[in-house]
């Protein structure tokens, strides 16, 4: 090999590996800011509504279970004083279920759950007193309408009356979605055993799609001199008809009450 291609080659190995570890530390860096900012966040809320974190020193497991609970229970009652419908995700539970006035309208039972380690790195009484209140959606993204179309004939007399409605073909496609609460924390819903090889085919894009948006958004900022953005996730994998009717339902400004441990 001619020396010239060697340096090149040579040269680039050590960039690409540069450039690897820079974007490592940035991340690290990219996750302790996001850190700070979930908990100032919470803490300006807390101010907001003269609220005080309810803690003492090391508290035993038993009452740190029991403030987990008047927050989680604190947050259901104040999304059913709405009469929209609203999201319960309970972690412990592995359990997601559509609510309206703190009746469950219907309940998806997750088969798979991952959250992000950036939660417990959270100060244990800001984040139980931040999630004592409901999240609110800021956007979503699907493989799927929000709404299927329907188009419906008025018939020339209730003889001729008979239903005309397109069929939803959305039945075929893969149900994939994201959505984004405030403060920036994502929430990840996976349709669990694809029925056909095009469906796992079609997940895998649409989660490698959003992985190389991020990427490309983290190397963006980088290049201007700024730290990448760490977002908080949870990712569920859901039953396809569960996943369907929870992606529905939510509204695009819903809210969505949220119980970690």
């Amino acid at each position: 090999m001619r020396k010239p291609i060697k340096i090149t080659l040579y040269t680039t190995a050590i960039l690409v590996v540069i450039l690897a570890v820079a974007y490592t530390i940035l991340k690290v860096i990219a996750f302790q800011k996001a850190i700070n900012n979930i908990e100032q966040h919470i803490a300006k809320e807390l101010n907001k509504r003269k609220k005080t974190v309810e803690w003492v020193s090391e508290p035993d497991s038993t009452l740190k279970k029991l403030l987990v609970d008047k927050a989680y229970y604190n947050a259901l009652i104040t999304a059913s004083k709405t009469d929209s419908i609203f999201l319960a995700i309970n972690i412990p539970d592995s359990t997601v279920s559509l609510m309206i006035k703190g009746v469950v309208a219907h309940k998806a039972k997750a088969e798979h759950i991952k959250v992000s380690p950036l939660f417990s790195a959270i100060n244990p009484p800001l984040l139980i007193q931040g999630l004592s209140v409901p999240l609110t959606v800021s956007k979503h993204t699907s493989t799927i309408p929000k709404v299927p179309l329907m188009i419906k004939i008025a018939p020339r007399d209730t003889s001729e009356y008979t239903p005309d409605v397109i069929p939803d073909t959305t039945d075929l496609d893969p149900v994939n979605f994201i959505i984004e609460l405030k403060p920036n924390i994502l929430l990840y819903f996976y349709e669990s055993n694809p029925s056909q090889s095009s469906d796992g085919f079609n997940q895998f894009k649409f989660d490698l799609r959003e992985r190389t948006w991020t990427v490309v958004q983290d190397v963006k900022r980088m290049l201007k001199l700024k730290t990448p953005v760490y977002k908080p996730y949870i990712r569920f994998k859901l039953g396809k008809k569960d996943a369907k009717v929870i992606y529905r339902a939510i509204p695009n400004q819903g809210q969505v009450v949220l119980r970690l441990e």
